[in-house]
């Protein structure tokens, strides 16, 4: 039997390393598709519990969620913001609200790196929880009433997310966090928060602000934090 060639040799070794990433290429192919199934999944049985109605963007992408949940009417969505200089894609929740008193509340979590920037800059605030005035920025319009609304529960649960947005308009209150999110427990607990703000908030008093005023203290979220 002739001996084998150094270029036979090679040739094998490359047709083997071809073969090897097909097989990678395909395995990666289908984790990636069953991670993309994972949202569609976690939303379509959302839409059962919330009652309501399941659209997807295509075969892996969920779109929105409507229903109702503990009573209150709901929209979970994937959107991208352009509030940013860059687009920025995200999951949000999003409740209308009964808000006679006019109150606005904007909370987003700090980076690490903000954590750094602002680690002496004072919130404006004298919130209950420490640790939730040094991790997150704040803005309302009135100050008197953020620790009944943002109580230690509230507090507790958005410390648990490292990217987690609230607006609370005049009108609409939501939650926002990065990306697709695709774990139900949080898609939940989150929106237990949104509840236990409502709540707070349909119980104080009404206010002598006219609508130019109300609209001017909602402008403060428009600027960003």
């Amino acid at each position: 039997m002739p001996p084998v060639s150094a270029s036979h040799r090679e040739l094998t070794t490359f047709l083997l390393v071809l073969a090897g990433l097909g097989v990678l290429s395909l395995l990666l192919l289908g984790i990636w598709m069953q991670m993309r199934r994972t949202a569609l999944r976690s939303w379509q049985k959302l839409a059962d519990e919330f009652k309501g109605e399941f659209k997807a963007k295509n075969q892996f992408q969920p779109d929105a969620v409507t229903g109702t949940y503990k009573g209150r009417p709901l929209i979970l969505e994937t959107a991208i913001s352009m509030e940013e200089e860059t687009p920025y894609f995200h999951t949000r929740c999003v409740m209308p609200l009964r808000n006679k008193a006019g109150f606005i509340l904007g909370l987003r979590r700090k980076s690490m790196l903000e954590e750094v920037q602002f680690r002496n800059t004072p919130s404006g605030f004298d919130l209950s929880s420490e640790e939730f005035q040094k991790r997150f920025f704040v803005v309302c319009n009135m100050a008197s009433h953020l620790n009944n609304v943002l109580n230690a529960d509230a507090a507790k649960e958005l410390l648990r997310y490292a990217d987690v947005e609230v607006y609370i308009r005049l009108q609409t209150l939501e939650w926002r966090r990065a990306g697709e999110i695709s774990d139900r427990k949080a898609i939940k607990n989150l929106t237990d928060v949104l509840i236990q703000f409502a709540e707070a908030i349909e119980l104080l008093p009404g206010t002598s602000l006219t609508l130019t005023e109300k609209l001017a203290d909602e402008a403060l979220l428009a600027k960003g934090i």
